[in-house]
């Protein structure tokens, strides 16, 4: 189950039975430097083209540190044995007013398969629910990531729908499929 530190409104670490989840800060720029700069992981990141130069990774970390009362968080997952960084994860749109915020994550592929961001996510979909209050839980997938698409389900995800067209990036648009987790739904807790 997740354990927290911290206030709600901060963004607390989180823990895992093999992971610590810790809010991006600037200690973690070279990791998502090289996160987010890896093919393997953006291929299927369409929203935003990869990260080429060490600022753009840094305004992502200044994006991500800005103060409470924010609408978006990305927590860096680590691994509890080795201290070592293996992905991030967090919310996106969080709109208050109405419950619900779009969840996204990133894994390296040398832990692809592992069940790392099943069990991330639990605890990530968990703390929306019972701390964030939310309702509703969004999820945008490229149509041919399959890995992503049978974790949503996994998860008890619903697809509602397909968004044709819905990013444009490197002068083509990309379709995505758009998932949804209600509260009521939610039993992985």
């Amino acid at each position: 189950m997740m354990n927290s530190t911290k206030s709600p409104s901060d963004f607390p670490s989180l823990e895992t039975e093999r992971l610590l989840l810790h809010p991006l800060t600037r200690e973690y720029t070279d990791f998502i430097f090289r996160q987010f700069s890896d093919p393997a992981v953006t291929r299927f990141l369409l929203d935003e083209p990869p990260v080429v130069d060490f600022s753009q990774a840094e305004e992502i970390v200044q994006f991500y540190s800005e103060p409470a009362g924010k609408s978006h968080n990305r927590w860096v997952m680590v691994q509890k044995t080795d201290n070592q960084p293996i992905g991030t994860c967090g919310f996106h749109k969080w709109d208050k007013h109405n419950c619900r915020a779009e969840i996204g994550y990133d894994l390296s592929p040398d832990y692809w398969g592992q069940a790392y961001m099943t069990e991330a996510l639990i605890a990530v979909i968990s703390y929306g629910f019972e701390r964030m209050k939310l309702n509703r839980i969004e999820a945008l997938v490229y149509v041919e990531n399959t890995r992503s698409i049978h974790l949503l389900h996994k998860l008890g995800f619903e697809q509602e729908g397909t968004l044709r067209d819905y990013f444009f990036l490197n002068e083509k648009f990309y379709d995505h499929h758009f998932f949804s987790l209600l509260r009521k739904e939610w039993n992985m807790y």
